[in-house]
């Protein structure tokens, strides 16, 4: 094994620009010797040193931090490393280990909404309250629900996805539903898990009139009559705003027969 080492010898081996162990020279991590021609010679004792930056580096400590460790090594300060070691892992881990999840949860769902065999029920049933984050701004034309989505996916990227992620949906506007225009959106909104902490609002706890269909928008008119046809039929009546959710649209599928929705109606007895 060689016991001296050029820098261009050690910056293929480390894969570090040459630049990088100049710069931790020039802060002291680094005490190569020099030549007498003046070039620098890396030993045994850089090589060590060099293993810990890299090491420390991907765990994102920095320069600062890696001289005081090199300049203060013990059981202790080890010790003390390695628990912060720990930390930064279980961190990264986190968000991924919830992230998957949210996405079998996700599975689940398509899976089951995909094997049924009762679509285009109208089902009256109690739905608890559902934590959402939503915008701000109110619009009417169709084609801006992906802007809206996309605005507050940017809200926090880590927990928020128009891909297999949160359900998102729109509240359609009480003049929609006088109307008989379900293209009236009033809100776009991403629901949240229970145990957010950050949230907007809450759809309330209440009676709901839901469907489930597959196919186009365009349906969402004939489904709705239906369901306020069940509604009155039962001695309920519609209560605005109405909502729809976007199970499986065109950012899980290009092929608009596969389209999942769910249309919801509050209701209350008359």
């Amino acid at each position: 094994m060689k016991r001296e080492y050029t820098i261009g010898e050690i910056s293929k081996i480390y894969n570090l620009g040459t630049d990088s162990l100049r710069y931790y020279e020039k802060k002291g991590i680094l005490s190569p010797a020099r030549k007498d021609n003046g070039y620098r010679v890396y030993t045994l004792d850089d090589i060590w040193r060099l293993n810990t930056i890299k090491d420390m580096r991907k765990l994102g400590f920095s320069v600062n931090q890696i001289k005081e460790y090199i300049d203060n090594r013990s059981i202790e300060t080890t010790t003390d490393l390695i628990e912060k070691e720990i930390k930064i892992i279980e961190e990264e881990i986190m968000p991924l280990i919830r992230l998957r999840e949210t996405l079998e949860k996700k599975l689940k769902t398509l899976d089951k909404l995909r094997k049924t065999e009762r679509f285009e029920e109208v089902k009256i049933e109690k739905l608890k309250e559902r934590k959402i984050i939503f915008t701000d701004d109110e619009f009417l034309k169709g084609e801006e629900i992906d802007l809206a989505f996309r605005a507050l996916e940017s809200r926090d990227d880590s927990k928020l996805s128009l891909f297999a992620n949160k359900d998102m949906g729109v509240f359609i506007s009480e003049e929609g539903l006088e109307k008989g225009d379900y293209t009236l959106y009033q809100n776009a909104f991403f629901l949240v898990e229970d145990n957010e902490s950050t949230y907007d609002d809450t759809i309330p706890e209440g009676y709901f009139a839901t469907l489930v269909y597959r196919g186009s928008y365009k349906k969402n008119p004939e489904y709705f009559s239906k369901m306020i046809k069940v509604i009155k039929e039962k001695g309920f009546v519609p209560n605005a705003p109405a909502i729809k959710i976007y199970r499986l649209d065109i950012h899980g599928t290009s092929f608009e027969e596969e389209f999942i929705t769910e249309i919801q109606l509050p209701i209350i007895k008359k």
